[in-house]
């Protein structure tokens, strides 16, 4: 995770449109376009964010493919993050289908929980990252970052519509144009993501179908694990925008725990609002790393790191002014104090007292001193 940006940019190209949003960190959240990918409009739209991010000012957050990124549950056996970090790859190695060292990975902020320390990590195949950059580029399109869409998701839900009850299960669908993901967990805290790979906007019958062959069972088992008689399910993305095909889907979940069913606000512009304000805060996932960085963000961070240097420098300097000014003070009041002393000791010795010798002269002379001050 990287420092946040004071505005960002999230785009998401589905179903032959695209939409872009731009997000504050200290502000409001936006629709730039959202409009046909090939459209002028779009085209302006990308144009005019790609100079912002040119300059370093801003942010431009894509999501990776969900069906090809693994989000996983970490669980590390000591309280330490520091040990931890040196077991994730290992531990992330385990559930991946293909070798770790082949892949991108985030371990996210580790959290310590009774002697157990835990992270959300998430990983893409390089392969798979770059045919996705180069998809992205070809419909005019360079972000910055490269999110995880699942953990976007999930936490986007918990900006917009914190848990009523902490700890309660919830479940967010989001309906994309060529897939689903559902994401589960307990108030803020993520259990699992699940993706579907069809969508209601390309086939509703066959979506529909799919839907209650998945749905039963992942409810079910989210209702087992949490102990649960009851589930809140949120709804987002352009396939939640139809009331109809919307009721159809949550009717056809009969079974199994009770369920809540809301929408989000402007569902279709869900998962491009996450990922703006994700690339603001620089809370989210950036699989755009090493080799793969882009040069804005490269350029970025050189000139944060000058400044640091250069705020060092300019502290050590500061710290060796004021060390001078100290010594230059310790010597005048050193000097001070010895002309004080000279003064004390020629008062009861006389004029010729030596530097260094004052001690021994008035030794010497509070004999004399004594006997001429005794009574008559």
């Amino acid at each position: 995770m990287a420092a946040g940006f004071a505005s960002a940019y999230g785009v998401e190209f589905a179903g032959g449109r695209m939409v872009l949003v731009r997000a504050a960190r200290r502000g409001g959240v936006r629709t730039v376009a959202a409009a046909a990918a090939d459209s002028e409009e779009a085209r302006l739209a990308l144009r005019s964010a790609a100079g912002e991010v040119a300059r370093g000012t801003a942010a431009l957050a894509a999501a990776a493919p969900a069906a090809l990124t693994f989000v996983r549950r970490l669980a590390a056996p000591f309280a330490s993050a520091a040990k931890a970090a040196k077991v994730w790859p290992g531990l992330l190695d385990v559930e991946l289908p293909f070798p770790v060292e082949s892949a991108r990975c985030d371990f996210g902020v580790p959290r310590v929980a009774g002697g157990t320390t835990l992270a959300l990590a998430a990983a893409i195949r390089t392969a798979d990252l770059e045919a996705a950059l180069e998809g992205l580029r070809a419909a005019g399109c360079e972000p910055t970052h490269c999110d995880a869409e699942a953990p976007a998701l999930w936490d986007q839900q918990a900006a917009e519509a914190p848990p009523a009850r902490p700890g309660h299960p919830r479940v967010l669908v989001w309906l994309g144009a060529d897939h689903a993901v559902l994401v589960r967990g307990r108030g803020v805290e993520f259990s699992a993501a699940h993706v579907l790979r069809a969508s209601p906007l390309a086939d509703r019958d066959a979506f529909l179908a799919l839907w209650r062959a998945r749905a039963g069972q992942i409810l079910n088992t989210h209702a087992a694990e949490t102990g649960a008689g009851e589930i809140d399910v949120w709804w987002a993305g352009p396939g939640a925008a139809d009331p109809d095909a919307l009721a159809r889907l949550r009717q056809a979940v009969t079974t199994g725990p009770a369920l809540r069913h809301e929408t989000h606000r402007a569902p279709e512009t869900f998962l491009a609002r996450a990922l703006a304000r994700r690339a603001a805060d620089g809370t989210g996932v950036n699989f755009r790393t090493g080799d793969l960085a882009h040069p804005a963000l490269v350029r970025r961070e050189q000139s944060m790191r000058r400044r640091i240097h250069a705020g060092v420098s300019a502290a050590a300097i500061v710290v060796l002014l004021l060390n001078g000014l100290e010594g230059l003070q310790r010597r005048h009041r050193a000097q001070a104090l010895r002309q004080e002393l000279t003064a004390a000791a020629r008062a009861i010795a006389g004029a010729a007292v030596l530097p260094g010798q004052e001690a021994l002269m008035v030794e010497r002379a509070l004999p004399a001193r004594d006997e001429a001050l005794q009574a008559f």
